[in-house]
């Protein structure tokens, strides 16, 4: 049995065979693998990035943790600057 492998276009789902290959075609029986690149439908890409969405709310509404941001932190810049950080 011998190997080879080649890329190729598929149309209405043949696979074409690339020239240099024709002596697969007159074989009575061939294997093949097919590696090909996942194709994510939208709508499944929605659902998943929802769903990701939905446990991350779930665990910041499970959280113990206090928001303890306010604007005047956010932009007093003098701690930094005292750290060395601006």
């Amino acid at each position: 049995m011998y190997a080879v492998q080649f890329q190729a276009p598929i149309h209405d789902g043949v696979v074409h065979i690339p020239k240099q290959y024709t002596q697969i075609q007159h074989s009575d029986k061939a294997r093949f693998v097919v590696m090909y690149d996942s194709v994510d439908e939208p709508a499944n890409k929605d659902k998943e990035i929802q769903a990701q969405l939905d446990e991350f709310h779930g665990l910041i509404a499970n959280a113990n943790n206090k928001i303890m941001a306010t604007y005047e932190l956010a932009t007093n810049t003098d701690g930094m600057i005292a750290d060395g950080i601006l």
